[in-house]
C-alpha cells in the first residue's frame, strides 16, 4: 500500500511533463533564444518573480530544454548553500570548473586554468582584505602588514609568474574558441544577506564575465533592490540595470490554476470527511469571501495545505471543515486577525438578535470590532476580505457590520454543522481536539448506535450523569441537547427505544443541580420533551403514535416525564394554558390523552404506596395533576403520612423551594434568593399543621444532624415566610423583602 503525502515539500518541479502552471512552453521559448543567440560576450538574464512563485521550478523547466542541445553545458549554482563573501567566491569558481570538467578534452585548457583560478581563491579566501582590493576593488583594510605580506607570497607563488588577468585572458581566449555556451543557473539569490547579493552580482559581472557564457539569475526583485539600497548608494534598480541585459518577469500563474491545485490538495485532506460538514456551497461563499485573496502562490497552496494536513484529521468529523479551513487560512496568512477572534470568543460566537441586544451592548462590540480592524497594517482591499470572510464564519458581525440579525433560533442549525461561530464548538478550532467538557461526533454515534439495545443505551445515559463538566454539570445534558441533531437519522424501528427509555428512567435523567450552573436555558426534562415531539412527528398516524406512548407508559416508571410530556400534549388542545392547535397538527386525540391519564395516574397511586413519590422530580407537578385527576382526599392524606415523619417532612419541603435571582442597580452579580411557596402548600395541607411539624422536627437534634443544607434551608425559609404571612405581609413581594428580611 502506498504511503499518503503527509506534508507537500517545497520541492520544485522537474520536469516540463509534471508542469501545472503554465510554465513550460515560456521555459521553452527562453531556451530556444539562448540557443540560437550569436552574441560572444557574456549576458546576464534576470528570472523575477515573488518567492514561492515558481522560480526554481521555471530554471529546471529551462534546464530541460537546454539539455537537448550537446552544445550547451549547464552549470547549477546556489549561492543559499554557501555563507560569506569569500567562501562564495571560491565555490562560484568550483562549480564551474566541475561542470567543464564533465565536457571531456573539449575545455581541458579551461579547467586547468580555472583550477589554477580557484587554488588563488583558496588561498585568498583567508584573507578577505586581499580579495577587496584585488579582485573587486574595494577599499582595502590591513589587518597587519605581515598577514598582507604573508598571503601576497603565496598568491604569487601559486600564479606561476602570471597575473590573475593573465589567467582570466587565457580562460576568455580558450572560451572564445568553445562552439558551445555555458549557461551558468542561479537560484535563491533573494535569501541571501544585502552584502552576499552585491558580491554575486560583482562576481558575474566583472570576475566571470567569460566569453560564450550566459547567466540566468532567479531571485525576487522586490527583495534584492532593498538589499542592495542598504549596502551602497543610489537606487537598487539602477544598480540591477548596469548588471542585467535581459530583465524576464516570471509568467503570472492564473488564480484559476492556483484554486484548481488547491482544490485537489483539499479533496485528499478533506477525504472522509462527513457531507453534512463540507456544503460546497458555503464553502465557495467563504473562499470568494476570503480565502481567495491570500492565494496568490503555489507557496502560498503549499502553506495552507500542509497546515491543515497536521491540524485537521484530529478534528475530523468534530468541526465544519469549511469553518476549519477559513480559520487555519488566517492562521498561516494573518496571524494578528487569528489570534484577536482565538482570544474574544463572546465577541464573534453566538447570535446578534437586535431585539436582545441594549443599545450599550451593540455600541461595545461595534466599539471593539472597529478597534482591532482599524489597527491592523494591511491594504484596505485585503482588509475588506477579512471582513467579509468574518461575517460568513461569525453571522453575530453581520449585526455590527450590516443590517442583518440572527437570532437563537439558528443556534440549533449551527451546531448541527459543527460551525466556529456556535459557542460550544469554538474551542474545537483552536486546540484541535474536542474539550473534555464537550462530546465529540463519535461519541455521540458510539451512544445512538446502541440503540437496538435499549439496556445498553440506558447504561451509556447513566454514565453521562457521571461524567462532569468544569461548570459541574453533567454531560448528559450535552448529549440531550446534540441528539436533536440526530432525530432525522435514528431509523424508525429504534424510535421507540428512545420513547420507553425517556419514559422509564427519564426521571434518573432531570439532574437539578445543572440548572444551578445555568447550563444552556432548559433542564433535561424540557430537552428530553423535545426529542420525544420531534420523533413522534415522523410518524403521520396519530394512532402509531398513540400505541408507542402507551406501550411506553405502561412499562415505565418516570412518573415525572410522563406527567410533563401529558400536559404538553394536553395544551395542544387548549387545556393548562395552552392555544388550540387545529386538529391536522395535534401529535394526538383527546380520546387517546384520556387513556394515557389513566395509566399515569394509576402509576402516581402506585408510587405513592410503595414509597417511591416522595423522590421524583417536579413532585408539586405531580401532587396537581393527582389532585385533578383523581381525588384531592386522596393526596392530602398521603401528604399528612408524609409530613408526619420526621424524616420525610424535610425531603418534601424541600421539593417545593426554589431559587430566583435578584440584583439592585450597583450590583455586578445577581443575588441569589430562596422562595417557598405557602400558596401552593395550602392546597395539600394546613399550613399551622406544618409549621408546628416543622417546629418539631427542627428540635429534634438527632434527625437535624441527619438533614442536608437543601433541607435544613426548606425549613427555615417555610418558616421565614410563615411568620411573614401571620403579620399580614407578602412574603412574594420582591420589593418586600430579600431572602425574608424586610429591606
Amino acid at each position: 500500500m502506498a504511503k499518503e503525502k503527509i506534508i507537500l515539500t517545497d520541492k520544485s518541479l522537474k520536469s516540463p511533463d509534471q508542469d501545472k502552471l503554465g510554465f513550460a512552453p515560456f521555459a521553452k521559448r527562453i531556451a530556444d533564444i539562448i540557443k540560437n543567440m550569436q552574441v560572444k560576450e557574456s549576458i546576464v538574464f534576470a528570472v523575477c518573480g515573488r518567492w514561492g512563485s515558481g522560480k526554481t521550478t521555471f530554471l529546471n523547466f529551462l534546464a530541460h530544454y537546454l539539455k537537448k542541445d550537446d552544445s550547451i553545458i549547464i552549470v547549477k549554482f546556489n549561492p543559499w548553500w554557501f555563507s560569506g563573501k569569500e567562501n562564495l567566491l571560491l565555490q562560484f569558481f568550483n562549480t564551474i570548473n566541475a561542470a567543464l570538467g564533465k565536457d571531456g578534452s573539449k575545455l581541458e585548457k579551461v579547467t586547468k586554468h580555472l583550477k589554477i583560478f580557484s587554488r588563488i581563491l583558496g588561498i585568498l579566501s583567508s584573507s578577505a582584505p586581499i580579495i577587496s582590493y584585488l579582485y573587486i576593488g574595494l577599499p582595502l583594510t590591513l589587518k597587519s602588514a605581515k598577514d598582507v605580506a604573508e598571503g601576497l607570497n603565496n598568491l604569487f607563488n601559486t600564479l606561476n609568474d602570471k597575473t590573475v588577468e593573465e589567467i582570466k585572458e587565457e580562460i576568455c581566449n580558450e572560451l572564445e574558441k568553445f562552439e558551445g555556451k555555458i549557461v551558468a543557473l542561479i537560484d535563491d539569490i533573494d535569501r541571501l544577506t544585502a552584502d552576499e547579493i552585491r558580491e554575486l552580482f560583482t562576481i558575474v559581472k566583472a570576475v566571470a564575465d567569460f566569453p560564450n557564457t550566459v547567466y540566468i539569475l532567479a531571485f525576487d526583485k522586490e527583495v534584492v533592490v532593498r538589499a542592495l539600497e542598504k549596502v551602497q548608494e543610489g537606487k537598487g534598480e539602477g544598480y540591477l540595470e548596469k548588471i542585467i541585459q535581459v530583465p524576464i518577469e516570471l509568467p503570472l500563474v492564473d488564480k484559476t490554476t492556483l484554486r484548481k491545485i488547491l482544490s485537489e490538495e483539499l479533496e485528499a485532506v478533506l477525504s472522509g470527511t462527513p457531507e453534512e460538514l463540507f456544503d460546497r456551497t458555503y464553502w465557495g461563499n467563504v473562499y470568494w469571501d476570503g480565502i481567495d485573496s491570500f492565494i496568490n502562490t503555489v507557496r502560498d497552496i503549499k502553506r495552507l495545505t500542509n497546515a491543515i494536513r497536521v491540524t485537521y484529521p484530529s478534528v475530523k468529523g468534530e468541526v465544519n471543515a469549511v469553518d476549519f479551513i477559513a480559520m487555519e487560512t488566517l492562521r498561516v496568512f494573518c496571524p494578528e486577525v487569528y489570534e484577536v477572534v482565538k482570544n474574544n470568543a463572546d465577541m464573534f460566537c453566538g447570535y446578534s438578535d437586535s431585539s436582545l441586544y441594549g443599545s450599550q451592548d451593540l455600541e461595545v462590540l461595534e466599539q471593539f470590532h472597529r478597534n482591532w480592524l482599524s489597527s491592523l497594517s494591511l491594504p484596505d482591499d485585503l482588509k475588506k476580505s477579512i471582513k467579509d470572510l468574518l461575517k460568513r464564519l461569525f453571522p453575530k458581525l453581520e449585526g455590527v457590520w450590516g443590517n442583518t440579525h440572527y437570532g437563537p433560533n439558528w443556534e440549533q442549525e449551527w451546531r448541527k454543522k459543527c460551525r466556529v461561530c456556535y459557542r460550544e464548538f469554538f474551542p474545537r478550532f483552536f486546540c484541535y481536539s474536542v474539550p473534555s467538557n464537550d462530546l465529540s461526533r463519535a461519541e455521540m454515534e458510539i451512544i445512538l448506535n446502541s440503540l437496538p439495545d435499549k439496556e445498553r443505551f440506558r447504561r451509556y445515559l447513566k454514565y453521562l450523569i457521571k461524567q462532569k463538566r468544569s461548570d459541574g454539570s453533567a454531560k448528559l445534558s450535552v448529549f440531550f441537547e446534540r441528539m436533536e441533531d440526530y432525530i432525522s437519522k435514528i431509523p424508525r424501528d429504534h424510535i421507540p427505544v428512545v420513547i420507553e427509555t425517556f419514559f422509564d428512567a427519564g426521571d434518573e435523567f432531570i439532574i437539578t443541580e445543572d440548572k444551578d450552573t445555568g447550563f444552556l436555558l432548559w433542564g433535561n426534562n424540557i430537552r428530553m420533551e423535545r426529542i420525544i415531539w420531534q420523533l413522534l412527528q415522523r410518524y403521520n398516524d396519530k394512532n402509531e403514535r398513540f400505541e408507542i406512548l402507551r406501550n411506553a407508559f405502561e412499562k415505565g416508571q418516570a412518573i415525572s416525564m410522563m406527567v410533563e410530556e401529558l400536559i404538553s400534549f394536553w395544551e395542544q388542545h387548549g387545556k393548562y394554558g395552552g392555544t388550540k392547535t387545529p386538529n391536522e397538527d395535534v401529535l394526538l386525540n383527546e380520546d387517546h390523552l384520556e387513556i394515557l391519564q389513566e395509566i399515569v395516574l394509576g402509576k402516581i397511586k402506585e408510587s405513592a404506596k410503595e414509597g417511591r413519590l416522595l423522590n421524583t422530580p417536579f413532585l408539586l407537578s405531580i401532587l396537581d395533576c393527582w389532585k385533578e385527576w383523581g381525588t384531592e382526599g386522596e393526596v392530602r392524606d398521603w401528604v399528612s403520612k408524609v409530613v408526619a415523619s420526621d424524616e420525610k417532612l424535610p425531603i418534601f419541603l424541600s421539593k417545593f423551594l426554589q431559587k430566583t435571582r435578584s440584583a439592585g442597580i450597583t450590583d455586578r452579580v445577581a443575588k441569589i434568593n430562596w422562595k417557598l411557596n405557602l400558596n401552593q402548600l395550602k392546597d395539600f395541607i394546613d399550613v399551622d399543621t406544618l409549621e408546628k411539624r416543622c417546629n418539631e422536627v427542627l428540635s429534634n437534634e438527632p434527625v437535624v444532624t441527619t438533614l442536608d443544607d437543601r433541607q435544613k434551608l426548606a425549613i427555615r425559609q417555610f418558616l421565614k415566610e410563615k411568620h411573614l404571612l401571620d403579620k399580614d405581609k407578602n412574603p412574594d413581594d420582591p420589593f418586600f423583602y430579600r431572602g425574608g428580611e424586610k429591606r
